[in-house]
């Protein structure tokens, strides 16, 4: 690319030069000696030198702020990505934080009902328990003392003779005391010292 323009550069330059030393020779027409041409060539060549090296100069200089520009870009370009890669690897994190932290209550929360779950079976359990132990303590307290009281109502029953119809066996046995009594002032003195002794005086009849 450089070599073309120099030489459209230099092709336009001598073109320029030969219409110029036409157009001179055609109106002034100066006898030019050799060395004058050798040295207008000299100086000719040492312009096109001059001007070539500037002109790279200022391509190299061109290519280099284009390099430098390109660099500055691609290190933007590059801070950019790394930017937006930290962004979004923050943005993922955060996410990935608050998504462990709502699993984590989740699971805290399942453990929390489970626990009171496990809690009001065991209560449950527990007073299903002991109302079946209450039943069935009762049931086998209260077993022995209904036998011994209907054994004790038998024994009483066949002792007093409740059944017979003409009035239990103290009853009957007062009356019979009842009848004796008048004739035996003794006996109606000893019954009722009996009868003090084994508290039974005020239950007995005030005729003994």
């Amino acid at each position: 690319m450089k070599k073309h323009i120099s030489y459209l550069l230099l092709t336009t330059f001598f073109g320029a030069l030969i219409h110029a030393d036409v157009v001179l020779a055609v109106e002034v027409a100066p006898r030019i000696s050799d060395r004058e041409i050798i040295e207008r060539l000299t100086r000719l060549e040492e312009g096109q030198q001059s001007m070539r090296r500037q002109i790279e100069q200022r391509f190299s200089s061109m290519e280099q702020r284009m390099e430098a520009m390109q660099k500055q870009t691609e290190q933007r370009m590059e801070a950019m990505q790394k930017q937006t890669e930290q962004r979004f690897s923050s943005v993922e994190q955060r996410m990935e934080a608050m998504q462990k932290q709502t699993e984590q209550r989740f699971l805290s929360v399942e453990k929390r009902m489970d626990a009171q779950w496990n809690l009001t079976l065991a209560l449950i359990m527990a007073i299903i328990g002991l109302v079946g132990f209450v039943v069935w303590d009762r049931k086998t307290a209260l077993k022995p003392l209904e036998r011994r009281f209907g054994r004790i109502a038998d024994e009483l029953e066949r002792d007093l003779g409740v059944t017979s119809p003409e009035g239990s066996r103290l009853t009957r046995l007062i009356v019979a005391l009842r009848e004796i009594a008048p004739d035996d002032p003794r006996l109606s003195e000893r019954i009722r010292d009996a009868l003090r002794r084994h508290s039974l005086l005020e239950e007995a009849p005030r005729g003994v």
